[in-house]
């Protein structure tokens, strides 16, 4: 016998899934990593880990360098995913114009090619 709909509200209501789902997840990770993970510890597990790149012994600045473009890559792509977000809010408010079709068509196509050109200046640094 099914239950009644009032019993399954939280499967409707896609806010109170996401904030349920938001505090099962992390003690879901937490605990199949703990189950996972090698339980001896070793000279590689103790190493330090920089994004896939052979460990530093000492840094002569603060922030190294060979990590710029990829600081740059984020911020672009942090502030281009705003502009979408506000551009999706104001279709979803007011609909669709061509103006506005032409304006996010012209927004994906310098998106397309600035991650080019940092690709491309990056590939020549490295």
């Amino acid at each position: 016998m099914a239950a009644p709909p009032e019993q399954l509200w939280f499967l409707w209501d896609p806010f109170i899934l996401y904030v349920i789902l938001v505090l099962l997840a992390p003690d879901v990770f937490y605990l199949v990593s703990w189950l996972i993970a090698p339980r001896r510890s070793s000279r590689v597990k103790k190493m330090a880990f920089e994004s896939g790149q052979a460990p530093i012994r000492s840094a002569l600045s603060s922030f190294p360098v060979e990590y710029f473009p990829y600081v740059i890559i984020y911020v672009a792509y942090a502030v281009i995913a705003i502009l979408i977000f506000v551009s999706l809010v104001a279709i979803v408010e007011t609909g669709v114009t061509p103006s506005l079709l032409l304006l996010l068509a012209l927004a994906t196509v310098a998106s397309f090619y600035a991650s080019s050109q940092l690709k491309e200046v990056a590939g020549r640094r490295g």
